[in-house]
């Protein structure tokens, strides 16, 4: 007779079934429309039914789940054990939930699916009870099913889980531990419950990280010598860090839990810790800042265990381990934070990253087999080998874009000689160059579904262009001549059908790309061709630069069509991306990066067009209408709101034409005050007899170096209220200062941006480096852009500083005047104030402008009362200074502050918003209006507030915009009585727009 587990015949797996039926149906009643369903209250029953289901589970596995009489019985037996639980008798549902376990263990989720609501709502009430053997079982049950919860059901799971307080109990039993009541297994098992809810639930972790005591309880757990509570540490760590508030909590007090991942990563440690380890620090590195946080922490700790799990690691039987891939691929996913900028990179070459990375290309890698004096030739055949093996495939991109983020943000004083690390490096050199060369000869053979090949050959390519811009110059040369050498067979032909490609996109009139893929590699490989003079020379001649400029103007016509164009495969699993309240920075590529590659290939024929040896070419570049176009199509680039990547790109190609800089608004703002003598307070005396006017705030924030020794030196504010005299300082400038060159120094000070002759180019140079311009000199000089370098921001914020806050000649005093726990750090003030600048207020301002200049009594006064709360006056400042408006907290932050905090904070931009109106600062108007428009979107509850607010200030273009946002919950509103409250005319006014809003079909 066929058996099914164990040794159990069908005879007897029938007999179970049998007794099975016959304990449920002694609790099964009839309900509506002759419906069958369980419900028995009696314990003695309940249990009998649930030793009946383990019997009858006992004879199967998930191998043998397809059996007819356990899938004709999964609706009997689901229906019973939710009963059960959900009578809440001691007694049995904790063999209930044992036997919930058994069955989602045995029962493929897919035939479960349907009872999975009915199992969690009967679950997850149960979790507060502080019985061991009931909260223990009903956790790991609930887990299982939470882990194969299908996405569509997922919002009606949540409001279960919300309804119920899960939550909170788990929360609750993981703080109960510290009180040694618990075991270890308990703890775990908790642990997980909630690391899985907060993976899926994006909801439930301000609850967590914003709980002080579990906090504290997480850092004592993490301390103790057991391993099982170090990993269920660790997991819950991580599902905080997917929100970015969170993270920034983690590692406000993170030392002991850095301290803590970093030795789970070690050797030593399991091999499920290291890989806990591992993911907790990706996620800590999602964005810049946090990344760099952490790297000021345990930089080198944290390099030393990634590279040493990168390259120590065996086959077994000539395979991986599927562990052991595992590991290296997190290890890998955590390398890849060379793409931000750091001291972590001088780690990665201390400890040889090159000699891990050549352990995953090369199979049986060891630096001995690298001779040091075989020839560029014999080390492109032996890359030929090690390619052609295609070790480790899945790794192979990870590979190139470590070696490649690496390379760009290299120190230029870079030499891999010194730190014995020349042979690895020169031959991931060359097996880079290789792939790429390989890449570019498949042409359209390049098959984008074939995920693995088509990120090979994207990273690949995408690496060898960072070497070639490396800053290193030993990286930068040995790039150029390996790809030289490796092109010379067929490298005109193969760039040829480049050419013929790119050309294509748009001469053909779509707005689609034919191919992502084929595209990128395309542009990249145009960029590396264009960085080799000969190829550089055939590019031009066959019309390279108009080619590149209509590809950039159909990118600026096409760009919201565009998709992605980055294969690389992803540091995120699909959960791992359930992140939020993250403000990342962009990566560089991942942001129009297409039109990056474009402005790279661009550059490189440009410098060449200039420098190279064809004067031809170089007039062509410099006359006509080419050159017009150009400049035009790339200022449009760089004023655009595209990314940091190809604005700067842009910009430097633009220095090549006497344009330095970004324009900023704020910029421009400053400009006026420097063209204006009224604000000035220091004149700089030339030896012909002319002068320039200049305001000693922004010489000291912007170019400190022109101000006399003393005037940098803090000092500290002293406010009188007596009227001010203004006074002038003279400063005399040495006769080897050249006048116009000193212009435009204070004109980029000011603005960031500046317009210079080729005749001025040489005396502004030696000008802008002993005043330490670094952003200024770097586009004199013509360098590349630094890879990942953010774009330039007009720092005046900095004048608020307690360094420079003696130049302050003005106190903005709000009219608020009961503020907890104010204290100034400039003065010894102690009513609420801010302190700030004339020149500042007036550039952005004319209002201010107008009465500091009126003659009036204000006018000398060194208080100005505004008529905000102080939180709006904080914001104000902020946008004055920097020419940005402070946001209000946002995701989870903004999601669980209660109504009046919100409350408090709209007020802030109300109050600005009716400010703006009065002082003419139409800018400031509208960028209050869009945040107050944003928070009522997410919290239409506020309309009412908002409108009773914007109405006593007789603002009623943002009251109809604030109708407009009340509108969908009209009746929601008519009905709790909250309209009451309003005037009639306000009233018929929401109800208006809640017609509209019908009659549009909302």
């Amino acid at each position: 007779m066929a058996s099914s587990k164990g040794g159990n015949t069908t005879a007897h797996i029938n007999t179970l079934h049998h007794r099975l039926y016959h304990a449920l149906n002694l609790g099964f009643r009839v309900c509506d429309e002759k419906e069958k369903k369980w419900k028995c209250t009696d314990i003695e029953i309940q249990r009998h039914v649930v030793k009946s289901i383990s019997a009858f589970l006992d004879c199967f596995s998930r191998a043998t789940a397809n059996n007819r009489l356990i899938k004709d019985s999964i609706s009997d037996i689901a229906g019973a054990l939710v009963f059960i639980l959900g009578s809440k008798n001691r007694a049995v549902v904790g063999l209930a939930a044992n036997v919930v376990i058994r069955l989602i263990r045995i029962v493929p989720p897919s035939i479960l699916h349907s009872y999975s609501l009915d199992l969690v709502e009967s679950l997850s009430p149960l979790l507060c009870c502080q019985q061991f053997d009931v909260s223990l079982p009903c956790a790991v049950a609930l887990n299982a099913i939470l882990v194969n919860v299908r996405e569509t059901k997922e919002k009606e799971v949540w409001k279960i889980l919300e309804d119920e307080k899960t939550v909170v109990s788990v929360v609750g039993n993981l703080q109960i531990f510290s009180e040694g009541s618990m075991s270890v297994e308990w703890f775990q098992e908790m642990a997980l419950l909630l690391s899985t809810i907060m993976l899926k639930w994006p909801q439930s972790r301000y609850s967590v990280w914003n709980n002080p005591a579990l906090m504290g309880v997480l850092e004592s757990v993490s301390q103790k010598p057991d391993m099982g509570l170090t990993v269920a540490t660790l997991k819950l760590y991580s599902s905080l860090a997917l929100c970015g508030h969170g993270a920034n909590e983690l590692l406000d007090n993170g030392k002991p839990m850095l301290d803590m991942m970093i030795s789970c990563m070690e050797e030593s440690s399991s091999q499920n810790a290291r890989i806990e380890g591992l993911k907790l620090a990706q996620r800590l590195a999602t964005g810049n800042r946090e990344c760099l946080k952490m790297i000021n922490m345990c930089s080198e700790s944290l390099v030393k265990a990634t590279v040493r799990t990168m390259g120590k690691w065996f086959l077994s039987s000539g395979k991986l381990e599927l562990d052991q891939m595992s590991l290296l691929v997190e290890a890998c996913k955590l390398a890849l934070i060379t793409r931000w900028e750091g001291q972590h990179h001088i780690y990665f070459w201390k400890y040889r990253i090159s000699e891990a990375l050549l352990s995953l290309v090369v199979e049986n890698f060891h630096s001995q087999s690298l001779d040091g004096y075989v020839s560029l030739e014999e080390e492109v055949l032996v890359a030929e080998k090690v390619l052609n093996a295609n070790f480790l495939p899945s790794l192979r991109s990870y590979v190139w874009d470590i070696i490649g983020f690496l390379a760009a943000h290299c120190e230029e004083e870079f030499d891999s000689i010194l730190r014995g690390d020349e042979l690895c490096l020169n031959f991931l050199v060359t097996c880079a160059c290789l792939s790429f060369s390989r890449s570019v000869q498949k042409g359209y053979q390049i098959c984008q579904n074939d995920i693995i090949s088509a990120s090979h050959s994207e990273s690949a390519s995408r690496a060898v262009l960072m070497m070639i811009c490396s800053p290193s110059k030993y990286i930068s040369s040995r790039a150029r001549v390996t790809l030289s050498f490796i092109l010379e067979e067929g490298g005109e032909q193969n760039l040829n059908s480049l050419v013929n490609f790119l050309s294509y996109i748009p001469s053909s009139g779509g707005y689609i790309l034919p191919n992502i893929l084929q595209t990128t590699v395309c542009l990249v490989g145009f960029a590396c061709y264009s960085s080799i003079p000969q190829y550089a020379s055939f590019i031009l001649r066959k019309q390279g630069l108009e080619i590149l400029l209509s590809f950039c103007s159909w990118y600026q016509r096409n760009w919201e069509n565009i998709g992605a164009s980055s294969f690389a495969p992803s540091s995120q699993s699909i959960t791992e991306k359930r992140i939020c309240c993250w403000v990342c920075t962009e990566d560089w590529d991942n942001k129009d990066a297409f039109l990056l590659y474009a402005l790279l290939a661009l550059a490189e024929l440009v410098n060449h067009s200039f420098f190279g040896q064809n004067h031809a070419e170089e007039l062509s570049m410099k006359s006509g209408n080419l050159k017009d176009r150009l400049c035009t199509t790339l200022k449009e680039i760089r004023d655009g709101t595209y990314g940091s990547g190809p604005r700067w790109y842009a910009a430097h190609i633009l220095s090549y034409f006497g344009y330095y800089g970004f324009e900023h608004k704020l910029g421009k703002r400053l400009m006026c005050a420097y063209e204006d003598e009224e604000y000035s307070d220091m004149r700089l005396l030339f030896a012909s007899g002319n002068s320039a006017s200049v305001n000693k705030v922004i010489i000291a924030v912007r170019c400190p170096m022109l101000l006399p020794p003393k005037e940098g030196a803090h000092s500290s504010s002293t406010i009188s209220t007596e009227k001010s005299q203004r006074t002038v300082q003279e400063i005399r400038m040495s006769a080897n200062v050249d006048i116009l060159a000193l212009v435009k120094l204070l004109e980029f000070a000011y603005s960031g941006y500046v317009e210079v002759e080729s005749t001025t180019l040489k005396k502004l140079k030696p000008l802008a480096k002993h005043c330490k311009a670094k952003v200024l000199l770097q586009m004199l000089c013509r360098r590349r852009p630094k890879w990942g370098s953010s774009i330039p921001e007009i720092d005046i914020p900095l004048a608020l500083t307690p360094k420079l806050i003696h130049f302050s000649d003005v106190i903005l005093v709000p009219k608020e005047t009961n503020v907890a726990c104010f204290n100034c750090r400039m003065c010894s003030l102690t009513s609420p104030h801010a302190h700030s600048h004339r020149v500042i207020l007036s550039s952005g301002c004319e209002y201010l402008r107008a009465l500091f200049r009126s003659g009036m009594q204000e006018s000398h006064l060194d208080r100005l009362n505004v008529p905000v709360s102080w939180l709006g006056l904080t914001k104000l400042v902020s946008w004055f200074y920097s020419d940005e408006l402070p946001k209000p907290p946002s995701g989870c932050k903004w999601n669980n502050m209660d109504t009046e905090a919100k409350l408090d904070e709209l007020q802030a931009y109300v109050e600005i918003y009716s400010l703006s109106e009065w002082w003419i600062m139409e800018e400031l108007q509208n960028d209050c209006a869009h945040v107050i428009l944003s928070c009522l979107e997410s919290a239409r509850e506020l309309s009412i507030k908002t409108i009773e607010l914007a109405a006593s200030f007789s603002m009623w273009k943002l009251v109809e915009a604030a109708a407009n946002h009340a509108a969908p919950i009209y009746h929601q509103l008519r009905d709790s009585g909250e309209l009451d409250e309003l005037d009639d005319e306000l009233v018929n006014l929401i109800r208006t727009a809640a017609v509209q809003f019908s009659q549009q079909g909302g």
